[in-house]
């Protein structure tokens, strides 16, 4: 097992980096205080070429694995990028695509991922609802056929980059009596008759991604917007989409722990007190010690759990494990390096209180840590399979 990055990952580890410490990280302040998503970053990525890294070559992507994706996404953060607009953009790679990538036919494939590759679309994935977290087999939103067309009503909630994606992935119910086995999935033009997207919430972090409530009325989605047959939705698209989401999301959290690692390392070496620098204090030593070993135990967790879905294989205790893991982590990093830098880690423009507040999102977004420890612990003992 080699845990060398090869040469081509490297450049791209190294490409990242270099634009988010450029571009991205001298704004984030500003990002994070408007609460909104900065288009200006994504017509970057569009530039760049990054708004379909693990979309295939022929239709427009740059045909990366899902580890080449997480190690990009990682650099990111790690360099100080903001998890809010971080977020945004790894919800269109991974759950915005990945599904009908996998799921797609190739109509589908043709019609929609070359305008996902480019950017030209944004896109976003929509399960919640307001009654609806960890239990999918609750879904309200109806999904009923006439004719050629599905006449979708319904409302979904806390829906990652609803107020600026042009198309959706959207789970609604065909038939509510088989709760998740009646779930079917459609492609959805956020543009169309009857979609209404309320305001973005007001959050405590991470603000630079815009989460919203989705309201459809009467929605008209043709027959041929469906991704496989009715009742598929969930058991063929839905679970095999979370393991992409819980990699490749958790991944911006991961960068995030080296990013705080860091920042504490260098207050700490400039910092003095009672008349020497405050790293020379053993139990400053021993805080930042304990966060760059959880830091490094993360980038393990993502490299195992992406490395067995590029393989092909499922990867629901790997995936499930480092998204836990990294939740636990993200909320002591932050606090201990608060801790480090004092009363300068509450105000802004030191830019470590926002980890902390961007922290809570890792144990609750993609499944909350008490229901994936169920799952861990069920896998662990053979007592089900669940991978919900």
């Amino acid at each position: 097992m080699d845990f060398n990055l090869s040469q081509e990952q490297q450049l791209l580890h190294d490409t990242v980096w270099k634009f988010t410490k450029k571009e991205w990280e001298p704004k984030t302040i500003e990002i994070d205080e408007s609460n909104r998503f900065p288009m200006w970053l994504w017509e970057r990525f569009r530039e760049l070429g990054w708004c379909g890294l693990m979309i295939p070559k022929e239709y427009g992507g740059a045909g990366l694995s899902l580890l080449d994706t997480c190690i990009a996404i990682e650099a990111a953060t790690h360099a100080g990028a903001d998890v809010g607009s971080a977020l945004a953009w790894a919800s269109h790679l991974s759950i915005g695509s990945i599904p009908l990538l996998v799921c797609g036919n190739e109509q589908q494939k043709k019609k929609y991922l070359p305008k996902l590759a480019s950017g030209e679309w944004m896109s976003c994935f929509m399960l919640t609802e307001p009654n609806v977290g960890s239990d999918a087999t609750g879904v309200e939103t109806t999904a009923v056929r006439e004719g050629d067309y599905y006449i979708i009503n319904g409302t979904k909630t806390f829906i990652t980059n609803a107020p600026t994606a042009d198309v959706g992935m959207l789970m609604a119910s065909t038939d509510r009596s088989k709760g998740a086995k009646g779930l079917t999935a459609f492609m959805v033009d956020m543009h169309a008759p009857g979609v209404t997207i309320g305001e973005p919430f007001d959050k405590i972090g991470p603000r630079g991604s815009e989460q919203a409530e989705v309201h459809f009325d009467n929605v008209r989605v043709p027959v041929e917007d469906r991704i496989l047959e009715e009742g598929e939705g969930f058991i063929k698209v839905g679970v095999q989409n979370l393991e992409y989401e819980r990699t490749c999301l958790t991944s911006i959290w991961t960068g995030t722990l080296g990013y705080n690692v860091d920042l504490a390392a260098n207050y700490a070496k400039e910092r003095k007190q009672f008349g020497k620098p405050i790293i020379q204090y053993a139990q400053i030593r021993e805080r930042i010690a304990q966060m760059k070993m959880e830091y490094d135990i993360c980038k393990l967790l993502m490299y195992k759990a992406a490395s067995k879905k590029d393989s092909g294989e499922q990867a629901p205790l790997e995936a499930t494990e480092f998204k836990v893991f990294v939740g636990q982590c993200g909320i002591r990093s932050a606090s201990e390096a608060i801790q480090i830098f004092g009363g300068y880690g509450l105000i802004k423009d030191y830019k470590i209180e926002r980890s902390l507040r961007d922290a809570k999102l890792g144990q609750i977004g993609a499944g909350t840590e008490q229901m994936l420890m169920e799952i861990i612990a069920r896998i662990t003992t053979g007592t089900r399979s669940l991978t919900i």
